[in-house]
């Protein structure tokens, strides 16, 4: 007799992530709960399971949790930091307060580490995403039909020491360097504002670079917890960077999310981009 598999819970953001993970495990019939929190609705989450929840109410979800049979959980896209409204505490959430509150004042990765330790404490086991969705990470390899030149390896090189060296103050994921000038670093605001920022830029501060030129770099923090929040890229991250005038986008090899790979290394052709999985070395 086989052992069952157990039934997990997607803690569901923004984005295709959470519905391709709900839908890979609905194909293999993998017992799946979907939870959104506060007002997100995607219509996906109607042709599964499905819970809705409040920050501040994790008591409840909790519950909710082990009711459904729930042993595992996954976080699978983008999520705002809530505003959390305190009158709506629940008791567990007053028992946690000082410790949430002060997560959210964080980086997101000593953020998401903290609750996921308040999960573990719960009895919950994390996964992470690339776990549950065969093919998310990929090896080192040139994905598309373009490659970088020494210049966009240059480039790219810059981006990831810039990264490594930002790491340890947990403050992005991403950094676009175009002919040794860093034209912008991830912030809180996400890839897709770095990327719209960039092609917002004046033609004088790219003079030494013009369009197309200049690499996307993303990779995990030093030490980051990989079972959290792994940068990804998918076709709007090729669409972005090209609005940006971008040459291609780096990542690093078995440490970033490519959502739909086949689409993405599509639109990276289509668009006239190099899409680049580099070693880490390479990002260094």
């Amino acid at each position: 007799m086989t052992k069952a598999e157990p039934r997990l819970a997607i803690l569901a953001g923004r984005g295709s992530l959470p519905r391709r993970i709900a839908e890979h495990r609905r194909a293999h019939a993998l017992p799946t709960l979907v939870v959104a929190f506060q007002a997100l609705t995607e219509p996906w989450m109607a042709d599964h399971p499905l819970e809705r929840h409040r920050f501040e109410r994790p008591g409840r979800l909790f519950a909710a949790l082990r009711r459904a049979g729930c042993t595992e959980i996954v976080f699978a896209g983008g999520m705002e930091r809530p505003r959390l409204k305190p009158w709506a505490f629940d008791l567990t959430a007053v028992r946690l307060a000082a410790r949430a509150l002060w997560l959210l004042r964080q980086g997101d990765d000593a953020m998401l580490r903290g609750f996921a330790a308040i999960l573990e404490r719960e009895g919950f086991c994390l996964r992470a995403a690339h776990d549950c969705l065969p093919g998310l990470t990929v090896p080192a390899a040139h994905l598309g039909r373009l490659r970088p030149s020494e210049a966009d390896r240059q480039d790219a090189a810059r981006a990831g020491a810039i990264l490594a060296a930002l790491g340890p103050h947990d403050v992005g994921q991403a950094a676009v360097v175009a002919r040794g000038v860093c034209l912008g670093i991830e912030a809180i605001e996400g890839t897709d504002a770095l990327l719209a920022r960039i092609a917002t830029l004046p033609p004088e501060k790219r003079a030494h670079a013009p369009p197309p030129a200049g690499v996307l770099v993303k990779c995990a923090k030093p030490g980051q917890d990989r079972r959290l929040d792994l940068p990804s890229i998918g076709p709007d991250t090729i669409a972005a960077a090209a609005a940006a005038g971008l040459a291609g986008i780096a990542v690093q090899a078995e440490a970033a999310n490519i959502i739909d790979r086949a689409a993405t290394i599509a639109a990276a052709d289509a668009a006239g981009l190099f899409l680049w999985s580099a070693p880490p070395e390479a990002l260094s």
